[in-house]
């Protein structure tokens, strides 16, 4: 049976929806992870957390020392030959990659996460990948001179949207279908914060709206909800393909494009994949995450809403 909206789904109280909405919430939902993470990056950043449990280093400490890696691959793309640079750099990358999931990881398995640790791990991120870009810029420079900056900053840019709202849309994922609470939920609650965090986090949140231009409408439908389980797994159903697909935007994409444009031998490339290709990804996962948004809050209008979820046959 197909609903007016022509969103389809099979569920019933045995299904792996309804296992998955009334779990624990997961760091990182495996439906909603990229390959490369799933093989490579989190199987060797639980391998460390493992590790760091007994030790007593922080989330932050761990967040802090991914930046010395991606120091380390910016020095690394500077310094060494072809092709050395670009294999080093991307060993230094990944190093990079599992220290940035370790920290979240590592907050989680001892309890320590907080509104402030992931600010602190949003800012050592974008750190990271500027190191990564000025390192781009001046190996560019070589060959195009003082117009590599404007290319770079016109990459930057594009990177900071895209990856906000690639993790706009992950956040708000776990929150809707896991309960997991993000910024959104805490950013502006707690008057004895930090102000310069309290900022820096309404800074991010208003960006992540300009993401997400109808999570207002969203969130007042699933409130209304509140948190019940047919909401959630409707959630899942509409949402799962759009943020699996917004994996283009993540980070590791990012690496293995600088990868191979260091490869070839020229990191315009990597600015050109980055401004062109990214962003029309960026648009398609906008338009695909809008119908959502109109499918949603149409399905939880209808008469009857307390069961949006069609049911076959």
């Amino acid at each position: 049976m197909q609903s007016s909206v022509g969103v389809q789904a099979t569920r019933n109280a045995d299904s792996p929806a309804t296992e998955a909405v009334n779990a624990p919430a997961p760091g990182r939902p495996r439906e909603i992870e990229a390959a490369t993470n799933i093989y490579f990056v989190h199987p060797a950043s639980r391998a460390l957390v493992d590790r760091l449990v007994t030790t007593s280093l922080t989330p932050n400490q761990i967040s802090i020392a991914s930046v010395a890696f991606a120091a380390a691959a910016a020095y690394v793309y500077l310094t060494l030959p072809w092709p050395w640079a670009a294999f080093v750099g991307l060993a230094c990358q990944f190093a990079w990659h599992v220290l940035d999931g370790a920290d979240g990881d590592l907050a989680r398995r001892t309890g320590r996460a907080s509104p402030i640790g992931e600010l602190v791990d949003g800012v050592c991120d974008h750190v990271s990948q500027a190191l990564i870009y000025i390192a781009f810029a001046l190996v560019l420079q070589r060959s195009v001179g003082g117009w590599a900056w404007g290319i770079s900053l016109a990459a930057a840019t594009s990177h900071f949207i895209q990856a906000n709202a690639y993790e706009t849309g992950r956040k708000s994922y776990r929150h809707w279908v896991y309960g997991a609470i993000w910024m959104r939920q805490t950013t502006g609650t707690n008057p004895s914060a930090n102000p310069v965090a309290r900022g820096l986090g309404n800074f991010y949140i208003a960006v992540s709206n300009l993401a997400d231009t109808g999570g207002a409408r969203v969130e007042a439908a699933m409130e209304q909800r509140g948190a019940a389980q047919d909401a959630r797994q409707l959630y899942r159903e509409l949402y799962q393909p759009v943020v699996k697909a917004s994996g283009i935007l993540d980070s590791n994409t990012r690496t293995l494009a600088g990868f191979a444009s260091m490869l070839i031998g020229n990191p315009l490339w990597f600015f050109i994949f980055e401004i062109v290709v990214l962003n029309v990804a960026l648009g398609a996962v906008t338009w695909r995450r809008r119908q959502a948004d109109r499918n949603l809050v149409a399905l939880l209008s209808l008469p009857g809403a307390e069961n949006p979820l069609p049911q076959s046959d």
